[in-house]
């Protein structure tokens, strides 16, 4: 049975406070406001301290740990004044929940849109980011990725900074606010998946020491403290990182979690904490009757993520695959690298295209690019998440730009297409489908001096293929205020009809059997610099052809041969010489129903 992390209402009205602190001989209870007093809390044997008290929602209060210092709670669920502040009881019954009839949202019927909710809007809230549902709605979009919301440092911060992992950020509203941002999303057909972070703790206001068992004496990231997930006293930390998925899947009704960067949590253990969280997954799956979404973030494929329990997996239901997004930059940004690993332009693709993927590596096995000669069997093209561009690809550039701004328009709808019309499950990162022209910086908001230094210094370090000078800070208030993606009336109408488009092509494919990996055949043809895509299920067949590439290199007309339909098109007009013939252009794209007779430089 999990520990018991955090404060909860009793029959009687009282709230039971368990702190576990294996470091401490004594903790006191501080309480504040009209009724403060201080309290010492009973422990037990192992250092699990309780303290009981009557006291209103909206009661602040900390914990005195042995050198005096006043901290916050390890499994606070809200921080109001922000991670140096003291915790906040509310209580966790009080919202009344409008999604009895929810079931939740299939896999093979995601569509995926990133969000920042500080920036989805101008005034950066869970209420705010209510009134552009419908706008989603409208759009095709069947789920939401929030980034991380677990309290980190500053007024602004991209979420991966986090050291209060039980409360959600104070700045974006209250725990009952997202509450209700979830309840309205579902209420509209929209699935809402949460990115959590547990393979590092951020670099300011981790006040977790003193208790003793959350930090790992073993592991060091460069992004903060590692948790204590192996070695002696490690359950735990283990037990809390379980009790933390189930806390947002059931309190807050989320429909899943995106773990970030699975393959940096350090963990030596026999069973790997990932495990645990397949097993709590699987087990709530069961319990709450409804679905349920398990997504790693992996960067390369990793089939022992995707593998069942049962088969010696860890349960995941799906994984962000970075190949088809490195892939698609080698063709259209071949002059910039955005990752350690070396994309090659026409192999990657065209192998991605036959297979879903390029590398592969597991917990075991090292990371490495896989020969079509090696393995040409295809992954499970339902279970890969496929992106254009994500929050890391826009704002790890100095400028924040988009694809449609470091490219063009023609190539960003060619790439949307590309991703669209691939059985894999799509992502949209906000403001995409408008061609937002607002930028996207890295920001964060850190007191210390220090780690302001370093934070600026590491970013030119990582990426030293950019030009640093004359950037906005990313420390600054106008990087973040910068990054609010404005109305999509300021964008591209025909960038969004665009994608309305295809999302809506895309959804009546699957519903007619067509759509789906099984049926699929899709290659990249090196001399037209095109994708060749095509669906055939009994008697019915559809195709795309997309040419990606740089002007300069893709220039002239590719001559196809049709037997059908073109749906839709981009740079690309029917042969006046030749029945069922076009001819396609540089960034050009022709969609439709039928087949692909022959394709002619």
């Amino acid at each position: 049975m999990l520990r018991t992390f955090g404060p909860r209402r009793l029959d009687d009205g009282s709230v039971l406070f368990t702190v576990h602190a294996p470091a401490c001989e004594k903790l006191t209870l501080r309480l504040e406001g009209e009724h403060a007093q201080e309290l010492p809390m009973n422990a037990t044997d192992d250092r699990v301290f309780t303290a009981t008290a009557n006291i209103d929602p909206g009661t602040r209060y900390w914990f005195r740990v042995p050198d005096g210092n006043p901290r916050p709670d390890p499994a606070s669920r809200f921080q109001p004044d922000g991670v140096h502040g003291p915790s906040q009881w509310g209580d966790p019954d009080a919202y009344r929940w409008k999604d009895a009839a929810w079931r939740g949202l299939p896999k093979n019927e995601m569509v995926l849109y990133e969000l920042h909710v500080g920036t989805f809007t101008q005034e950066g809230t869970y209420l705010s980011a209510i009134d552009r549902l419908e706008e989603l709605v409208d759009l095709g979009i069947t789920a939401i990725e929030l980034m991380p919301l677990a309290q980190s440092t500053g007024r602004w911060n991209w979420g991966y900074d986090g050291t209060n992992f039980f409360a959600p950020r104070n700045t974006f509203g209250t725990p009952d606010e997202l509450k209700q941002l979830v309840d309205a999303a579902h209420q509209r057909g929209i699935a809402m998946i949460l990115d959590v972070v547990y393979n590092h703790f951020g670099a300011e206001g981790n006040y977790l020491h003193p208790f003793g068992g959350y930090v790992s004496p073993r592991h060091q990231t460069v992004w903060g403290d590692a948790p204590h997930l192996d070695g002696d006293g490690s359950e735990m930390m283990r037990d809390y990182i379980v009790s933390n998925v189930r806390y947002w899947i059931e309190e807050f009704h989320f429909d899943g979690l995106r773990l970030d960067a699975t393959h940096c949590i350090l963990d030596e253990s026999k069973s790997h904490i990932v495990t645990d969280v397949g097993r709590a997954f699987a087990e709530m799956q069961a319990d709450l009757g409804r679905e349920l979404h398990l997504i790693a973030e992996s960067n390369v494929y990793d089939p022992e993520l995707l593998r069942s329990l049962e088969e010696g997996g860890y349960g995941f239901d799906a994984i962000w695959c970075d190949d088809f997004l490195h892939a698609v930059a080698a063709e259209t940004r071949p002059d910039e690298h955005m990752s350690d690993r070396r994309y090659l332009a026409g192999e990657d693709i065209d192998t991605v295209l036959r297979r879903g993927y390029a590398f592969l590596g597991t917990f075991e096995q090292k990371r490495r690019r896989i020969p079509m000669t090696e393995d040409d069997s295809a992954a499970d093209w339902e279970s890969l998440i496929f992106s254009i561009q994500n929050h890391d690809f826009i704002g790890n550039h100095p400028d924040g730009r988009r694809l449609h701004q470091v490219t063009s328009h023609e190539a960003h709808r060619a790439a949307a297409a590309l991703m669209l019309l691939l059985p894999a499950i799509p992502m949209l990162f906000m403001g995409e489908e408008f061609a937002c022209e607002k930028p996207f910086y890295f920001f964060a908001d850190f007191g210390d001096a220090h780690l302001r230094d370093a934070v600026e210094k590491g970013r030119r370090r990582e990426y030293p293929q950019h030009d640093w000078t004359d950037t906005v800070s990313c420390l600054s208030k106008a990087a973040f205020r910068k990054s609010q993606i404005g109305p999509r009336e300021k964008g591209s109408e025909e960038t969004l009809q665009w994608y309305r488009e295809l999302i809506k092509l895309r959804k009546a494919w699957k519903q007619r059997g067509l759509f789906a990996g099984a049926n699929l055949q899709a290659r990249w043809d090196a001399l037209a610099h095109a994708a060749i895509v095509q669906y055939q299920h009994e008697d019915e067949s559809a195709f795309a052809i997309i040419r990606l590439g740089v002007p300069e290199e893709a220039t002239g007309d590719i001559h196809v041969e049709l037997s059908g339909d073109v749906l839709l098109s981009q740079c690309a007009l029917p042969m006046v010489d030749r029945t069922n013939a076009w001819a396609v252009g540089t960034l050009g794209i022709i969609v439709g129903e039928g087949q692909i007779r022959g394709v002619s430089v």
